[in-house]
C-alpha cells in the first residue's frame, strides 16, 4: 500500500482495516467452499475460516460475526435477529475494552434497535442494512478520532458493505456504491505436539482432508494421530463432517487413520519444507525449524524490517514479520506458537492492531501462552533483550514486563494529507514524531521532529536508533549525531531495522 497512514493510528485510509476484513473474507469463502455444500458446514466451515485468517482487530471482531451466523443456524434456516444477537455478544466478548463509535458499536446499535416482529428473511435484512447505514454514520460523531478527522469507522463501513451484499444478493441486485454511504477516509477500530521423531518442518509433509459424517468422534481421532506421532495436528467439526490438518513423515498412515472413520475427501499432501519456502518467500514470515524436545519457555515476537527479524532471531526468538499495514493472522500466529514448541510460549505482539489476533491464537494454541501487550517494536525489543533462555517462565515474564514498562518509542514518519491530530493541526508532507503513538512534534524536517520527539524525555540513558529501509547513510549519521548531541551523556546504538515506513524508530531507556 503506497498510502501509510502517518500514525498508524489516526486517520488512516481505508487500506488496513479493507485488506484485514477482505483477507479473513476470503479465508471464510475458502472454507467454505472446500466443505460439504450444506448450509449447516458451510456456515460452520465458514466461522473457522475466518478465526484462522483473522488479520488485525477488525478480522479477528468480523470472524465473531460469522460464529454469531453459525450458531443462530436451525431447522429453519438463519434466525438473523438471532444472529445479529449472537454476533453482537460473541464480538465483545473478544475485546476487553470496546471503543465508542466502532464496528462494535455499530452491532450493538442495529441490535437494539431491530426490534420484533414476523417479516420474512429479505425484510429483516432490509432492516439491518438500513439500520446499519445509519449507525456507520454516526460512528464519526460517536468516536473523537473520527469526528476530529471527519470521517466514519472502517470496520463499521466494511461490515455494512459486508451486509449490504448480502441484501444485493437476496434481491438480484447490484450492491450500493452511493456517496450517501461512501466515506473517502476512514479510521480503524481502534498445541500440543506429537512425540513422533520428526520436528514439524524437517523433512515432513502438511496433509489435509475431510471426512463426512465421521463414525468416531474428533478427540479420538486426534488422540490417535497424536499417538501415532503426527506433528501440529488440527482435527476439529461435528458429526457431519471433521476436518484433519496435520504435520507427519507418513502421510499413507495419516489418510489409514482417517479412513477408519469414514470417507474421506479434498485430500491434499505437500512437501512441508517446500512449503514453508514459498510461504516464507510471499509472506516474509521466518520459520525456523521445531527442535525435537519442547523448550522450557518458547517466544514469539512481531517485527517489522529484517534487521528487527535477524536480532530477535539472534536473541533466540520465533519470529513472525507484521507491522504498520502488515497484520499477521491469527492463523499465521498460531503457527508460531506451535512451531516455538515451548512449555511456556510469550508472544510479544508489538503493535496495538495485533494484540487482539495474538490473544485469540493463545486461546487456540491449547497450551501455556502468555500475550504480552507491547504496543510496539521498541516495547518489544526491550522485553525480549531482558529475556533470559535460562530462567523459568514467572521470571521471563516479570523481567519482560519491567523492560516494556521503562521503555519508550519515538516514531519519525510523514504525513500523508492534512489532518487534526491529538488536538494539533498537521500538514500533509510534515514530518511527525510520535513518542509511544501520541503526536509530540511536527515539522518541515525530519531532524527537528527527531529533536521534538526527544525533548519529551528526560530520564533515558540509552538510544537505540534503528534505521529504516531507504535510508541513505547521510541521513542516518545526521539522526545518529542530532541524538548524541541532545543527550552527550548518553550512549547512542545505531541499528539497521529494515522497517517500511517509518524511517527512524528510537527505543529510548
Amino acid at each position: 500500500m503506497d498510502e501509510v497512514n502517518a500514525l498508524n493510528v489516526y486517520p488512516v485510509p481505508d487500506g488496513d482495516t479493507g485488506t484485514n476484513m477482505l483477507h479473513t473474507m476470503r479465508s471464510a469463502l475458502d472454507h467454505a467452499r472446500r466443505a460439504e455444500q450444506q448450509p449447516a458446514i458451510m456456515l460452520a466451515a465458514a466461522a473457522h475460516g475466518a478465526l484462522m485468517g483473522a488479520r488485525g482487530n477488525s478480522g479477528v471482531i468480523l470472524s465473531q460475526v460469522l460464529r454469531g451466523l453459525k450458531e443462530s443456524y436451525g431447522p429453519e434456516g438463519i434466525d438473523l435477529r438471532q444472529a445479529l444477537s449472537l454476533a453482537r455478544t460473541c464480538a465483545y466478548a473478544a475485546v476487553e475494552k470496546p471503543a465508542p463509535g466502532t464496528m462494535l458499536t455499530m452491532l450493538a446499535d442495529v441490535d437494539g434497535r431491530i426490534g420484533s416482529g414476523q417479516q420474512g428473511t429479505r425484510e429483516v435484512l432490509r432492516e439491518i442494512v438500513r439500520l446499519g447505514g445509519d449507525a456507520v454514520r454516526r460512528t464519526q460523531g460517536e468516536n473523537p478520532v473520527n469526528k476530529a478527522a471527519g470521517v466514519v469507522d472502517a470496520g463499521a463501513r466494511g461490515l455494512w458493505i459486508l451486509l449490504d451484499g448480502a441484501l444485493a444478493s437476496v434481491e438480484g441486485r447490484a450492491p450500493t456504491t452511493t456517496a450517501e454511504h461512501h466515506a473517502d477516509r476512514v479510521t480503524p477500530v481502534s498445541v500440543a505436539s506429537g512425540s513422533g521423531e520428526a520436528p514439524s518442518w524437517e523433512g515432513a509433509y502438511d496433509v489435509q482432508f475431510l471426512i463426512t459424517a465421521p463414525s468416531r468422534p474428533v478427540a479420538d481421532l486426534r488422540a490417535a494421530m497424536l499417538e501415532f506421532g503426527a506433528d501440529c495436528v488440527l482435527v476439529v467439526g461435528d458429526e457431519t463432517v471433521a476436518k484433519v490438518h496435520v504435520h507427519t513423515l507418513e502421510p499413507d498412515q495419516i489418510v489409514r487413520i482417517g479412513l477408519t472413520a469414514g470417507r474421506i475427501s479434498d485430500v491434499v499432501v505437500e512437501d512441508l519444507d517446500a512449503m514453508s519456502a514459498e510461504h516464507a518467500e510471499a509472506t516474509g514470515i521466518v520459520v525456523a525449524s521445531t527442535p525435537r524436545e519442547p523448550i522450557a519457555v518458547g517466544v514469539v515476537t512481531v517485527v517489522p524490517g529484517d534487521g528487527f527479524a535477524r536480532i530477535a532471531q539472534s536473541l533466540g526468538a520465533h519470529v513472525v514479520r507484521g507491522g504498520a499495514s502488515m497484520n499477521p493472522s491469527t492463523e499465521e500466529l498460531l503457527a508460531a506458537i506451535r512451531q516455538a514448541n515451548g512449555e511456556h510460549v510469550i508472544v510479544l505482539p508489538n503493535d496495538r492492531n495485533v494484540i487482539l489476533a495474538a490473544e485469540q491464537a493463545a486461546k487456540l494454541a491449547g497450551g501455556t501462552v502468555t500475550v504480552l501487550a507491547t504496543r510496539n517494536v521498541a516495547q518489544g525489543m526491550a522485553a525480549l533483550a531482558s529475556w533470559d533462555q535460562g530462567e523459568s517462565a514467572v521470571d521471563a515474564i516479570a523481567a519482560m514486563r519491567t523492560a516494556m514498562t521503562g521503555s519508550h518509542a519515538i516514531e519519525i514518519t510523514t504525513a500523508i494529507r492534512d489532518a487534526d491530530v491529538d488536538g494539533q493541526r498537521v500538514g500533509r508532507g510534515e514530518h511527525l514524531a510520535l513518542l509511544d503513538g501520541t503526536l509530540v512534534a511536527h515539522t518541515d524536517t525530519e531532524l527537528t521532529a527527531l529533536a521534538g520527539g526527544a525533548r519529551s524525555l528526560t530520564q533515558a540513558g540509552l538510544f537505540t536508533l534503528y534505521v529504516g529501509s531507504g535510508v541513505d547513510e547521510s541521513r542516518r549519521t545526521a539522526a545518529a549525531a542530532s541524538l548524541r548531541a541532545m543527550f552527550p551523556g548518553a550512549e547512542v546504538e545505531v541499528v539497521d531495522g529494515g522497517q517500511p515506513h517509518y524511517p527512524f524508530i528510537v527505543a529510548a531507556e
